[in-house]
């Protein structure tokens, strides 16, 4: 007979399961079972929405308000200016003007463009760094437009502060006929470059111009603005696709919507565009629509008139001499 003992006979074994432990919080203090929530029954939002129709208004009135810190305003203002002690150059300069007037007949506009390009002494004139206004300095506008894209190129244009103050300067510095005019091509190949970059708007109201239809009165007094809306417009044909052309260029900016040709092609530099604008006889004066960006005659305009409310007294007009049909 054979035996088998079992295992461990006599043992005693024990096979329950192991019991979890009850971790027990040792916290003494209130913890969160007395927090009332009574916003939660809240039956009508009323209240919120005095809270929130009430910051609508804050924004509102803050709107295009922009504040700067120091450290903002130091690196949006410190820039190259002309050092004054580069007495040799200053008087180079001088002389070289002076001789462009002399004996080839210029204009002083036009030997102080080519002392822009032949430089006095072989060189450009010495700067000095300093916190200053870009658009109140007395750089040329070829050197602010240089400095501003500068600023751009440091990535000091990616927040909405910055680029608002980019485009005022920017339209300071180009405000006026002559400051387009006065520009060389690479000169405004920069002005193109810095439009792009710092995505330069094409609607007219992102300028505070709420006004469509405008005369020379108007442009005068808002030069820099309607410049840089040219701008913003021709570097939006660009990113749509649109390559330039002997027609439409950063130097030939204003359509002229008065040709024959709807799509107001070739279009004008701003010096030719204010000329149109200052022409004596009404019937020859043009005037400037905004939302085009571009010329248009009397004719036009008074049938604009015609189909508006309150034909040229409705707010989309902005002109001085008011057209007669």
């Amino acid at each position: 007979m054979i035996t088998r003992p079992g295992y461990r006979q006599g043992d005693l074994i024990i096979d329950d399961p192991d019991k979890i432990p009850n971790i027990k919080n040792k916290r003494r203090g209130i913890g969160n079972r007395t927090i009332t929530r009574p916003g939660a029954k809240q039956q009508s939002g009323f209240s919120r929405a005095v809270i929130f129709n009430r910051l609508s208004v804050v924004d509102s009135d803050n709107a295009g308000v922009v504040e700067l810190g120091e450290k903002t305003l130091a690196k949006l203002f410190e820039v190259k200016v002309p050092d004054i002690t580069d007495v040799k150059w200053i008087a180079e300069k001088n002389r070289l003007i002076a001789k462009y007037m002399a004996l080839y007949g210029m204009t002083k506009d036009e030997a102080e463009a080519e002392v822009q390009v032949n430089k006095p002494l072989g060189r450009a004139q010495r700067t000095i760094t300093k916190q200053e206004n870009i658009a109140q300095s007395n750089l040329s506008t070829g050197q602010k437009i240089d400095e501003l894209a500068e600023e751009v190129a440091q990535g000091r244009a990616e927040g909405k502060t910055d680029r608002t103050l980019i485009m005022r300067q920017l339209a300071q510095t180009i405000q006026g006929v002559r400051a387009l005019g006065m520009m060389t091509k690479k000169e405004l190949d920069t002005l193109r470059g810095l439009a792009i970059r710092a995505n330069i708007p094409a609607d007219h109201k992102s300028f505070g111009l709420n006004t469509v239809f405008v005369d020379k009165d108007f442009y005068d007094r808002n030069s820099g603005d309607i410049n840089l809306l040219f701008v913003g417009k021709y570097t939006q044909f660009e990113r749509k696709g649109g390559v330039a052309s002997n027609d439409y260029n950063i130097n030939q900016l204003v359509p002229d919507f008065s040709k024959k040709n709807a799509s107001g092609m070739p279009a004008k530099t701003i010096s030719q565009m204010y000329r149109s604008l200052s022409r004596k006889t009404i019937t020859d004066i043009r005037y400037l629509d905004l939302s085009r960006g571009g010329l248009i005659d009397h004719k036009q305009l008074v049938l604009i008139a015609a189909s508006a409310p309150n034909g040229i007294n409705n707010p989309m007009f902005n002109i001085s001499i008011k057209p007669t049909p």
